[in-house]
């Protein structure tokens, strides 16, 4: 009877979630006022770069702040290498296609242009700052072998972007509040450990990693401007619906899911405010 009384519980709990006015306005935005949305973007003009690595400061006290900005980036393994133009050209573009993918109008040109109108929801979106850091991930693989314990220290190149992003509703005062996103890509550790030799007995470490590219880090302003889109629809989904309940914020922040054409709480899956 108890599992039969969870069940039931579980049911209700789900059936009032599903019917809840937040939910259902959010459900409102994606069929209807979504459509009604005009995004104005403002790209980044600049690609920030900054080098993470302990080794980057080392002998730099003589140089300008110019010259040792160059230093830094003269010592990394793949920011030197990562065309400014290139990256943030993958990155705003798959921006834009996710955001016309959910079904909002994105214009490059401001309101005054005749063939991009304002509509009855306008927005700017002005992508503030992006940034690629370079660091190293340290690891430290520890393992019991014959009551002695071996260590190996293992570094991971990684690469992350911190984007910040301004969202304004169309001539209104700015709100002064940054929204903020960060993910980082890295060598991919496959396999490691220890074993004994078969020759001398000696105890050796092995690892096996699928090492970061250039080509990975292009691939990841794609994949990230895709991400970072639809955490714009959901924040501007989100505001719609506390607009709505009168500014009483709801409990769950929600996220569409446009592959399974489902509202989905968000979770951490959004931006922060800053």
């Amino acid at each position: 009877m108890k599992w039969i009384k969870l069940i039931i519980i579980s049911t209700l709990a789900l059936a009032i979630h599903a019917c809840s006015p937040s939910r259902q306005l959010a459900e409102g935005f994606v069929s209807s006022s979504s459509t009604h949305t005009s995004i104005y973007l403002l790209p980044a003009g600049y690609l920030e770069k900054t080098n993470l690595k302990k080794s980057a400061t080392d002998n730099l006290e003589d140089l300008t702040p110019t010259q040792r900005d160059s230093a830094r980036l003269a010592h990394t393994l793949f920011l030197k290498a990562v065309s400014d133009s290139a990256f943030l050209t993958r990155f705003v573009n798959a921006y834009m296609d996710e955001l016309r993918a959910l079904g909002l109008r994105v214009c490059l040109d401001g309101p005054d242009s005749v063939q991009c109108p304002p509509k009855e929801n306008s927005f700017v979106v002005k992508m503030h700052e992006l940034e690629l850091r370079e660091f190293v991930i340290r690891l430290i693989d520890e393992q019991f072998i014959y009551n002695a314990v071996y260590q190996k220290d293992i570094d991971l190149q990684a690469i992350s972007l911190h984007s910040w992003f301004a969202i304004d509703r169309l001539n209104r005062p700015s709100s002064n509040r940054l929204l903020y996103a960060e993910n980082y890509i890295s060598d991919e550790l496959l396999e490691s450990g220890f074993g004994q030799k078969e020759n001398d007995g000696r105890i050796v470490h092995y690892r096996r990693t699928e090492p970061l590219t250039l080509e990975k880090i292009y691939n990841m302003a794609e994949a990230l401007g895709r991400k970072y889109a639809s955490y714009t629809y959901d924040y501007l989904m989100n505001e719609y619906v506390f607009r709505n309940l009168k500014n009483q914020r709801p409990g769950t922040y929600y996220h569409y899911n446009r592959f399974k054409g489902k509202i989905e709480p968000a979770g951490n899956n959004r931006f922060s405010i800053q």
